[in-house]
């Protein structure tokens, strides 16, 4: 019985470590800022936001990019083709969920997509993150 349990704590701190210390590659995080017309869409374990931006785009993601970079446990991942991603880590267990915002071609709308990377149920927390960045720098969701 006492082997059982050694095993399971070892499992579980190897999980634990895979969690934390599995390497992640910006380049894997880029989205089609092309694809969507304006709106929101709700996805497994993320949210997506697609909105008009106006005159100001890059005033639109350096506002984006400030309110990020406050979020508690969050740091930029990098920039790929022009497209931000950061990475936000929960606080017990340190998974990571993933922001992607981007300009699409004509520089008209704004793309800002925040997903999980381990599992399928995010319960609403990267809805959640959104919806308040988006609304510190006026953009309506």
């Amino acid at each position: 019985m006492m082997s059982f349990f050694w095993v399971a704590v070892l499992v579980f701190a190897g999980l634990q470590a895979y969690i934390r210390f599995a390497p992640s590659d910006a380049e894997n995080w880029t989205v089609d800022a092309n694809a969507n017309a304006p709106g929101t869409y709700p996805k497994e374990g993320g949210f997506r936001v697609v909105a008009e931006v106006g005159n100001a785009p890059d005033a639109v993601l350096d506002g984006f990019d400030t309110a990020m970079m406050a979020q508690p446990r969050t740091h930029r991942l990098g920039v790929v083709d022009r497209q931000r991603i950061y990475v936000t880590r929960s606080l017990l267990w340190g998974f990571p969920d993933y922001t992607t915002a981007a300009l699409s071609d004509d520089q008209t709308r704004a793309t800002f997509y925040s997903r999980l990377r381990f599992g399928k149920s995010d319960m609403g927390v990267n809805r959640k993150r959104l919806r308040e960045i988006l609304g510190t720098i006026g953009i309506a969701v």
